[in-house]
């Protein structure tokens, strides 16, 4: 399911959240108003080889650079700039299996550049002492440019919350100790960078980012800490973007009454759903507030009419969700794929629903 899940949210996306003035001349024309645009010829990087190696999880990997986009606006506005990806990280700078001398790496003398401390290096993790400690688990990158000039750089730094010690003990980093590896981890990637490539000049910012993966589950994954560079010094600052199941407990604590409602929504639509069909969600949260509900409802073994009703419902019953400045997006998912989808923009009461 969360592969046709996956689908959904990047075709969402690209038709309702577009955005830009912009015309490059070698850019995609995006629809909307809030989306990035594209340089084309698109060209992907081997580096989502070693993204999909290292988090199988493929609605987690969505959601960093989802979340990375998003972020990047405040400093890159998508009227100005197209996007490119891993321009620069590609796989053999990431890598560091059997000896590479990547960024993923350890710190180590035939890897000076390895972003993990040395194997034989203790870290303070503010819980206790690790040695061997493995931190950074991946790096993201967006790069911005107009026309063929290079704007700026988003880099999503991905990092383990806890490390495991010699015994087998999960250690938690606290919050102070962590965002002092990062800034110093993010400071040693912007300097590797302008060294290591020419179009990379001090006059280029880069923005980072830094998302810590939830040990407990808990949530799906947090931006918590991000830092922009003009030149070589960052200017850091606390973020809180994350991602929660929905339902789930943590969610309930934090969204008690977005967590009724849903549930008043699930029940609205349980009596056109006959058995072996379910209705789950994921809610990005940003400084505690719902920004974007997503909404699957998956059934099996239905006829057309009957999946027809059910997308009839599912729409009527949004107006069960009161908070106006959240984006809202309903997916039905049937044996054979998505039938419909459903959103309804912030500040909005007016739907849109597409048959598929």
């Amino acid at each position: 399911m969360r592969l046709k899940k996956i689908s959904f949210i990047l075709v969402l996306s690209l038709t309702l959240f577009g955005c830009s003035t912009m015309n490059n001349t070698n850019q995609s024309n995006p629809v909307g108003t809030q989306e990035y645009a594209a340089i084309q010829p698109y060209e992907s990087s081997d580096s989502r080889i070693k993204h999909a190696s290292l988090m199988s999880d493929m609605q987690s990997r969505f959601f960093i650079e989802d979340g990375l986009m998003e972020l990047s606006k405040t400093h890159f506005p998508c009227s100005s700039v197209a996007y490119k990806t891993q321009t620069f990280l590609d796989y053999d700078e990431l890598d560091a299996t059997d000896g590479s001398r990547g960024l993923l790496g350890t710190s180590r003398d035939d890897n000076p550049n390895g972003l993990n401390p040395s194997s034989d290096e203790g870290f303070d993790t503010g819980n206790g002492t690790v040695t061997g400690a493995i931190i950074l688990v991946d790096l993201y990158e967006l790069d911005w440019y107009s026309d063929d000039d290079l704007q700026g750089i988003s880099i999503g730094m991905v990092v383990n919350d806890a490390l495991e010690d010699k015994d087998g003990n999960t250690v938690e980093i606290t919050q102070e100790r962590l965002k002092n590896y990062l800034e110093v981890t993010s400071s040693h990637l912007v300097s590797y960078m302008r060294e290591r490539f020419n179009e990379i000049t001090s006059q280029v910012p880069i923005y980072i980012a830094c998302f810590s993966l939830d040990h407990e589950g808990d949530t799906l994954g947090t931006y918590m800490y991000q830092g922009y560079f003009e030149g070589t010094q960052g200017d850091f600052s606390n973020l809180n973007m994350r991602w929660m199941d929905v339902p789930s407990t943590v969610f309930s604590k934090q969204a008690s009454e977005f967590s009724e409602q849903f549930t008043e929504y699930q029940k609205a639509i349980d009596p056109v759903l006959a058995d072996y069909s379910y209705v789950v969600a994921n809610a990005r949260m940003e400084d505690d507030e719902v920004t974007e509900f997503q909404i699957t409802i998956t059934c099996h073994g239905k006829t057309l009419s009957e999946i027809s009703a059910v997308t009839q419902k599912a729409n009527d019953e949004l107006s069960v969700f009161t908070e106006d400045s959240c984006q809202y997006k309903v997916q039905i998912v049937t044996d054979t794929g998505t039938y419909a989808i459903i959103s309804r923009d912030p500040n909005q009461t007016a739907t849109q629903v597409v048959t598929l």
